[in-house]
């Protein structure tokens, strides 16, 4: 295992072996997969931040959602959230939030929003918050059990 770019890269002997055709095109010049997941160095750890094409640009300035979602999620009321990226021409991108109440907090209460973004402004530099904040019934995971992020 090897940090580069602030990047995860493994190798083992069976890593892409069954990748017919781009096993090679993978793998570094010592044998290292870039796993494509972020992470940042605290004290002697390392820890997950984001995966590299999560991460959104405002302005040039770098914001990953998982940051985001963590203080979302804290609200009492929120099950799950998702942030990820919506256009902007001045920007490039702006924060937007999905999310998911909890079973017993189901209703149509617009108050939540405005909550949650209370919440992002205490919690969050202003180009973190999110702004546009949707009350959803659900939101799409990966077979692995990951939230489904939309592209771009």
């Amino acid at each position: 295992m090897k940090i580069v770019d602030a990047s995860l890269r493994i190798r083992s002997p069976r890593t892409a072996r069954g990748y017919i055709g781009i096993a090679d095109r993978l793998h570094d010049e010592d044998g290292f997969v870039d796993t494509g997941d972020m992470v940042e160095q605290r004290g002697e750890r390392y820890y997950f931040v984001d995966r590299r094409g999560g991460i959104i640009n405002v302005g040039g300035l770098k914001v990953h959602p998982e940051e985001i979602e963590a203080v979302i999620n804290a609200h009492p009321r929120v099950r799950m959230s998702r942030v990820c990226a919506r256009k902007n021409p001045i920007t490039g991108a702006l924060v937007q939030a999905d999310i998911v109440l909890n079973v017993d907090q189901r209703s149509k209460d617009e108050a939540i929003a405005h909550e949650i973004s209370a919440l992002c402004r205490a919690n969050l530099p202003p180009h973190k918050v999110p702004s546009r904040i949707t009350v959803v019934d659900q939101l799409a995971v990966t077979c692995g059990g990951k939230l489904a992020r939309p592209n771009g």
